[in-house]
């Protein structure tokens, strides 16, 4: 991304090459994923949100989010003021058929009123609802981006924010994690003292190169390897003494066994289906970035670091443990699970080579499901499927 935002602080590496945060904005809007960007007022979240919005001049919604807002403002601000007066359904799809916007751009999210909040979660779905039907707009390409002050506690679990934020954003990064370096600051600095954001500029459009990557990247096979990574993070992480922490619901992690308490069996919960669909997707997006700088990701290492991204505040951490024993910091909380990750997959490497070959043959083998137990039993079952053929969509697998 080109922009006004500058920060060299690395947000991590793959194939050989760093990733920056306006590359973490890009890996979204290829991917087309929903950003929610938390972190303290004057941490340059709205600038990288308006950098964005100039992949799309003339085709970017911005809102700037205020506790007196009613939808019929919004609709007035995005143009489509007109929603509450058409007559029929005729007219509502003709009015948002013209809704062309790619890009929703949302700044300080959590001050607008819930009936916003919710019509701008769907926006960023790529849909307006109105009496209970969805229209769609964006012509086939919708995404959205929103920041909010970490102040606000909106990543809380109890917090109605906090759960919509998880259920809708795909990607909710904290920037003050990631601020600019000394030398980044003095190059905005010595060039201007202007405190504002900066928004007026011409901006070259280049949505039509966004979607065409976005649809690349969405016609291109998922490596095997990612699909049996994503398992992991959902039934791998699953797995405890009492046989499932989704099925403890609250007793977890107090009800633990005193070793699983101090392991990432207490740290962390598996993640959803849909945060997996997330992870998958942003790591095929990182490693597009990637490849395009000289770079050689393997599948390991990109969806660890797209799992270091989506997992932070998606709410799988414990929280009490990520203040005691990580000082608040969700990324290092996150860190020693992909530790303990890494250790289990390169222990069971040769056991899903030996599974995948048999699957290959056509043939089960027992000796080799048997191989698979505690918190990698979940591959009996997902070796058994690919032989029978269950597995469906686009899934690359090698020989």
């Amino acid at each position: 991304m080109e922009g006004t935002y500058k920060n060299s602080t690395e947000v991590g590496s793959l194939g050989g090459q760093p990733i920056y945060m306006a590359e973490v904005v890009d890996a979204c809007l290829i991917g087309r994923l929903n950003l929610f960007l938390q972190g303290d007022t004057g941490s340059g979240k709205t600038q990288l949100a308006r950098d964005a919005m100039g992949y799309f001049p003339g085709k970017n919604t911005f809102v700037l989010g205020r506790n007196d807002m009613d939808v019929r403002e919004l609709f007035q601000q995005i143009n489509l003021g007109k929603l509450k007066t058409a007559e029929n359904t005729g007219e509502l799809k003709e009015i948002t058929s013209k809704a062309n916007n790619h890009l929703t751009v949302v700044d300080e999210l959590p001050n607008c009123v819930p009936a916003v909040r919710a019509q701008l979660f769907n926006m960023f779905d790529g849909y307006i609802e109105i009496n209970g039907v969805a229209y769609p707009i964006g012509k086939g390409y919708s995404v959205g981006i929103a920041t909010g002050n970490i102040g606000q506690r909106f990543t809380e679990s109890s917090n109605e924010l906090g759960r919509a934020l998880r259920d809708r954003m795909h990607v909710i990064v904290d920037v003050d994690y990631f601020h600019p370096t000394g030398s980044d600051t003095l190059e905005i600095l010595s060039g201007n003292t202007n405190p504002r954001v900066e928004f007026d500029r011409q901006d070259e459009d280049r949505s039509g190169e966004v979607i065409k990557r976005y649809e690349a990247i969405s016609a291109m096979p998922v490596p095997l390897e990612k699909l049996i990574i994503a398992n992991y993070l959902i039934h791998g992480l699953d797995h405890c003494s009492t046989g499932s922490k989704r099925e403890m619901k609250d007793a977890w992690p107090t009800q633990l066994e005193d070793h699983e308490q101090g392991s990432d069996v207490g740290l962390v919960l598996p993640v959803s289906t849909r945060a997996a669909k997330s992870i998958v997707r942003l790591s095929q997006s990182l490693d597009q970035l990637a490849r395009k700088k000289g770079g050689n990701p393997e599948a390991f290492e990109s969806m660890m670091q797209a799992f270091r991204l989506v997992a932070p505040y998606s709410g799988i951490l414990n929280e009490a443990d990520v203040q005691r024993k990580y000082e608040g910091n969700h990324y290092d909380a996150v860190d020693a699970v992909i530790s303990t990750t890494t250790t289990q997959y390169n222990g069971q490497k040769p056991n899903i080579a030996a599974g995948l070959k048999m699957v290959l043959n056509g043939e089960k083998d027992k000796k080799v499901l048997d191989n698979f137990t505690g918190r990698w039993s979940f591959m009996r079952d997902t070796l058994d499927g690919l032989l029978r053929g269950k597995t469906q969509g686009s899934v690359a697998m090698e020989d």
